[in-house]
């Protein structure tokens, strides 16, 4: 009989002659630092989408709120990542998930218009190649 070694510390493995690791964390290490690279950069995004949610969730109790933009960014907050927009007449909405934000400026100040997603929101069909863009 063949020795096999665990793949990630090369201790040598004890059990079913399939075994691949010798425990689950060597088994954890070994995917972890193995993934491919497409797989880490969508896992990093999910993980900032989930911090924004969270954010906007926090500052949100109630349904509706204003919160400085700053406050939200030193707290982590992405403004460059969401999920959708819901674009109206004055502006867009930038959703993550169920909360989302109306940028707006009030005396200079950068702020944020929280909002919870309202039914009448799901019935959106948006089509970005009819949006006007500056040149």
């Amino acid at each position: 009989m063949k020795i096999k070694f665990c793949l990630q510390c090369n201790k040598e493995l004890i059990g079913r002659s399939d075994k691949k690791f010798c425990d689950t964390d060597c088994r954890s290490s070994y995917h972890n630092t193995n993934r491919p690279m497409h797989e880490i950069t969508i896992k990093q995004i999910n993980s900032a989408l989930r911090k924004n949610r969270s954010l906007l969730a926090h500052f949100c109790p109630s349904g509706k709120s204003t919160v400085k933009k700053e406050v939200l960014v030193q707290l982590g907050y992405r403004v460059d990542l969401f999920t959708h927009i819901f674009p109206f007449k004055n502006g867009a909405y930038f959703f993550c998930y169920e909360f989302g934000y109306l940028p707006i400026v009030d005396n200079g100040v950068h702020k944020m218009l929280i909002v919870h997603k309202q039914e009448y929101m799901n019935t959106l069909t948006f089509n970005p190649w009819k949006i006007k863009l500056a040149k």
